[in-house]
C-alpha cells in the first residue's frame, strides 16, 4: 500500500472506519439470485465470527445455496488441533438457524491469501470480514488479508466491515 493510501485511505475504508454500525461493501459480478455456493475464511472462532455466517446464511436460505467455512491454518498444525477447530465450527454453525448447516472446509496450507483465493474459485460469492484498528496517534487504518484477497476475487465479493470494539451482541439471536 502506498504512503498516499495510507494517510488518506480509500473510499471504503473511510465508510468502514467512519460507520457507526456494521456495513456490507460488495461487488456483485452477477445476480444475487444466482449465487449458489458461499464461501466464509475464518480466521478465529470469536463471536464475531458469526456475523459472516448469519449474513451468508440468509441468502443461502433464499437462493438454496451452500454455505462453506473455511479455516486455513498451518500445514504443520496437529491432527488434534485440526479436529477440535473443526469440532469448534460445527458447534459455532449449530447456532445458525439455516435450512442446511454449512460445509466445513480445514485447508493446511502455508499462504492464507493463496488459500482463500484457490478455495474462491468453486464459489459465486466470499463473505469477508473487516476489522479496523485505529494504529497510533496519526489516525492510520491498519489493514488486513481483506484488502488483497478483495482485489483478486474472480467472484462476486461481500466485504463485511465494524470499527474495533462494536459489540458481539449485533446480529446475534
Amino acid at each position: 500500500m502506498g504512503f498516499r493510501a495510507r494517510l488518506f485511505g480509500n473510499i471504503t475504508e473511510s465508510v468502514l472506519w467512519s460507520s457507526h454500525c456494521m456495513v456490507a461493501v460488495t461487488r456483485l459480478l452477477d445476480s444475487p439470485l444466482k449465487i449458489k455456493r458461499i464461501l466464509i475464511p475464518v480466521e478465529n472462532l470469536s463471536p464475531w465470527a458469526l456475523r459472516p455466517l448469519r449474513f451468508a446464511q440468509i441468502i443461502a436460505d433464499v437462493n438454496q445455496a451452500e454455505v462453506t467455512l473455511l479455516h486455513v491454518c498451518n500445514p504443520r498444525t496437529p491432527k488434534s488441533k485440526i479436529a477440535w477447530t473443526q469440532a469448534q465450527l460445527e458447534i459455532m454453525a449449530s447456532k445458525i438457524e439455516a435450512a442446511t448447516l454449512p460445509i466445513i472446509q480445514i485447508m493446511p496450507h502455508d499462504n492464507v491469501m493463496q488459500a482463500i483465493l484457490s478455495s474462491a474459485q468453486a464459489h459465486d460469492l466470499v463473505v469477508l470480514r473487516s476489522l479496523r484498528r485505529q494504529v497510533g496517534g496519526d489516525g492510520l487504518i491498519q489493514g488486513s488479508l481483506t484488502t488483497p484477497i478483495v482485489q483478486q476475487l474472480t467472484c462476486s465479493g461481500v466485504l463485511l466491515g465494524e470499527r474495533q470494539g462494536t459489540p458481539a451482541s449485533i446480529l446475534a439471536s
